[in-house]
């Protein structure tokens, strides 16, 4: 089936336009608090990388394997491993401890796009020897080209179809944030974007997969494919020229149900998409779960209640957004899981999803009690994901907790 187009007024030929600007993006054009936003971001997932680069993620630890398997010129670091190797495989290896944790924050435009952006960045900044400014403009590039490219397909639906934004338009992000540091050129930057978009990839079925290895080994790949466009491109390799415009077989095509392409360029070169930049986390798992986290806890601690005195827990959520975290496979992604455990526990630890706990008697039983709804009534509110949570008390007592 043809993807519906809703084409902009003016005609502008979009991919000319994003690399135009890709290849003028400077410093000097930022503003002092979109600096600011990237350090924070940096810092953030510096401390998620060094979480995810521990031994108990099977994950970072099999995928560091792989890229001292590998081996290749020995530039670029692997976060916790006592080797480098090729920037390719570091920018696998970093990126993949990056979302190993789900504790990264800096989201945004749909992605855990810090997770992809930022071990691309401190890859191939190690690789040129780059400064910090060079390094944080192209972090904020990498945002600006990937969240516009992942916000062209947004949908009135969370995930439409079964492909992971963060993997897909985050390897275009990332393309962009290793171009930047590889002093692409404008033809540069059209082909490293049009290789970036011809192999991205990335499915949300890792939703299935106990291990939970797939679903930061996608982000490690969006990564390390980005730097491979970059260094082809640089090499003179060539790509689709004109891969963001309507036409035979696009990006959009493949991934999305409907296209927008005048987002590309709505407010370019006078928003910029760091500033967007959300959602730092404090709980590591998916992001849906938050705010009922804090309501509960907030509950739990005002109201000193014991896991025991617990009777019911309702934890409310957007309609479309109920999808991904009720009874998920994942235990990083089951609401049920996670407010069972936090309700017993009164907090969360980073070792929380590896551990199957579900058959301990007081987490089993506090699973029971624990109800996901998903609200359509609060889909109008503006906040991307909020949350009322109602604690009901074996005594009879009723407390509800809006959070935004």
């Amino acid at each position: 089936m043809r993807t519906e187009r809703i084409e902009a007024a003016t005609g502008q030929e979009y991919t000319e336009a994003l690399v135009a600007y890709a290849a003028r993006f400077r410093y000097e054009a930022l503003p002092p608090q979109a600096v600011e936003q990237a350090k924070t971001i940096v810092l953030d997932t510096l401390a998620a990388i060094l979480a995810g680069s521990h031994p108990m993620y099977s994950s970072s630890r099999l995928v560091g394997d792989l890229a001292q398997l590998a081996g290749g010129r020995p530039e670029c670091t692997v976060i916790g491993r006592d080797f480098k190797t090729s920037a390719e495989s570091a920018a696998l290896a970093n990126g993949t401890m990056g979302y190993a944790g789900d504790i990264e924050g800096g989201s945004a435009a749909r992605m855990h796009v810090a997770a992809v952006l930022v071990p691309t960045a401190l890859v191939m900044g190690e690789r040129e020897r780059a400064s910090g400014k060079a390094f944080l403009t192209a972090l904020a590039l990498g945002y600006e080209i990937g969240c516009r490219v992942s916000e062209a397909c947004r949908t009135a639906g969370s995930y439409p179809h079964s492909f992971h934004p963060s993997a897909v338009f985050g390897f275009v992000g990332a393309a962009a944030t290793a171009g930047h540091l590889l002093g692409l050129d404008a033809g540069q930057l059209a082909n490293a974007f049009g290789i970036a978009a011809s192999t991205a990839g990335g499915l949300i079925t890792w939703v299935n997969d106990p291990t939970e290895n797939t679903r930061p080994f996608v982000i490690g790949v969006a990564a390390r494919g980005g730097v491979t466009a970059a260094l082809l491109a640089k090499l003179g390799f060539g790509g689709p020229r004109r891969i963001f415009d309507p036409g035979k077989f696009d990006i959009y095509d493949a991934y999305a149900g409907e296209a927008h392409p005048e987002r590309l360029l709505d407010g370019l070169g006078r928003d910029v998409w760091i500033l967007q930049a959300h959602r730092f986390k404090r709980h590591p798992c998916c992001g849906d779960i938050h705010t009922g986290l804090d309501g509960l806890l907030a509950i739990r601690a005002e109201e000193r209640l014991a896991a025991g005195d617990i009777a019911r827990v309702v934890h409310r959520v957007k309609k479309d957004r109920a999808p991904v975290i009720d009874g998920n496979p994942l235990r990083s992604h089951c609401a049920q899981y996670i407010m069972a455990v936090a309700a017993v526990e009164g907090a969360l630890e980073l070792s929380t999803f590896l551990k199957d706990r579900s058959g301990e008697p007081a987490i089993a039983e506090m699973m029971k009690r624990v109800e996901l709804v998903g609200d359509a009534a609060l889909d109008a509110w503006p906040s991307s994901a909020p949350a009322v949570v109602e604690v009901t008390t074996r005594d009879g007592r009723r407390f509800v907790r809006r959070v935004e």
